[in-house]
């Protein structure tokens, strides 16, 4: 098939979940199909667009910097999502129309609802939706959390336009491709039956991530994420503030490995004992190698969280909180410890630091679960069927 797969962003480097499972997506896919990628982009001249060139027919990049004030004006004088304005551009619009005027597209497939902006381009081509997450209910977890009555009002507004568009996109889409099987029945249950919804899980690359057993000295705990994404930043706060010094108290020699973007964002709290950042490093995989743990304390978010994926995959023992495992078929115990307390999760990095037999158990099962339900393969051979069924 000839396919166009539209993004709002370009998935390289491989530095964030969109990025990572996108990529993927293509990497699969283009074994099978004629792949088109066509991206918006914040800044032509920094796109590294090499990789995804050898993978896809033809690689299409829009500018469409940020415009901070611009898209809030717009924002509070229109009735659009910031969402969606934020990737809203006239020039993409009429790429995509000479794109699919040129190729004459099998099928176009839009990743995350902020870009079906785009979908009324294609005519009667199938348009499927691959729905990272219920963005949605990010917000309305964010906006909860905000504490200025100007920004509670932004969100809430937020709010209720773009689940306005979500809820058009999954009724408009030919199919909705959720991550999670947990997502997938709440889409259901918001669009009844006139669309369908399939799992096509996020995975991970398990040749990359191969298992290691072997850590270092047992008290090194891995903490990964963008701070310039709410969740992450608040999850950082948490752990700095009440999680990471109840373990520092039973073990005075843990190391926290804060690696991610944009760490200034955590202020003095980046600067107490034991804590170590790290910015935006080339590659994260040597990470998973150098840690003992990985803790996901997230108290926000929708979607599934790949970093414990593969953490997984690498070896890695997990802690979580129920929101950072949410949507992964880990059982507690047996492949993933969840703690949702400072207390318990302090309890639960202590028992792997103190317990490595326990910890290599917990991840020989995790890697198990993986290779069974978690690989982007699997992912890929299941967007495909669907392909041939929306085709057909």
């Amino acid at each position: 098939m000839n396919i166009l797969l539209l993004s709002p962003f370009l998935p390289y480097p491989l530095d964030q979940g969109g990025k990572i499972r996108i990529f993927n997506i293509i990497k699969n896919l283009s074994r099978w199909h004629s792949v088109t990628l066509a991206a918006v982009v914040d800044d032509l001249g920094s796109s590294e667009a090499a990789p995804l060139r050898d993978l896809c027919a033809e690689v299409v990049l829009i500018e469409r910097p940020a415009r901070l004030w611009p898209d809030r004006i717009a924002f509070f004088s229109g009735s659009a999502p910031y969402n969606v304005i934020r990737y809203r551009s006239d020039e993409m619009r009429k790429a995509l129309q000479q794109l699919h005027e040129k190729k004459m597209f099998d099928l176009v497939q839009i990743e995350f609802t902020m870009m079906w902006q785009y979908a009324d381009l294609f005519g009667t081509t199938p348009v499927i939706l691959d729905a990272h997450n219920i963005e949605y209910k990010n917000v309305q977890q964010i906006g909860k959390s905000a504490t200025s009555p100007l920004w509670k009002l932004m969100y809430q507004i937020e709010l209720k336009r773009l689940r306005a568009v979500e809820e058009r996109a999954w009724h408009e889409c030919a199919l909705c491709f959720a991550v999670s099987d947990k997502e997938r029945e709440e889409i259901k249950a918001l669009v009844g039956h006139g669309t369908e919804v399939i799992t096509a899980a996020n995975g991970v690359d398990t040749e990359r991530f191969s298992f290691r057993s072997e850590r270092g000295q047992g008290k090194s705990i891995l903490f990964l994420g963008g701070m310039d994404y709410t969740p992450n930043l608040d999850a950082a706060r948490y752990f700095l503030e009440e999680v990471f010094p109840l373990v520092l108290q039973k073990e005075p020699d843990a190391r926290l490995l804060l690696v991610g973007r944009e760490l200034a964002r955590l202020g003095e709290l980046t600067t107490g004992p034991g804590v170590e950042c790290h910015e935006s490093v080339p590659e994260v995989l040597p990470w998973f190698y150098e840690a003992d743990l990985l803790a996901v304390p997230l108290r926000q978010g929708a979607g599934t969280r790949i970093k414990v994926l593969e953490a997984m995959a690498a070896g890695l023992p997990v802690v979580a909180t129920s929101k950072g495992c949410e949507g992964i078929d880990a059982k507690d115990g047996r492949d993933i410890l969840v703690a949702d307390t400072a207390e318990a999760f302090a309890a639960s990095v202590l028992r792997i630091m103190g317990n490595p037999a326990m910890g290599t158990k917990l991840a020989m099962n995790a890697r198990r679960l993986v290779l069974e339900r978690y690989t982007w393969e699997q992912a890929a051979n299941i967007m495909n069927q669907a392909y041939e069924n929306v085709a057909r």
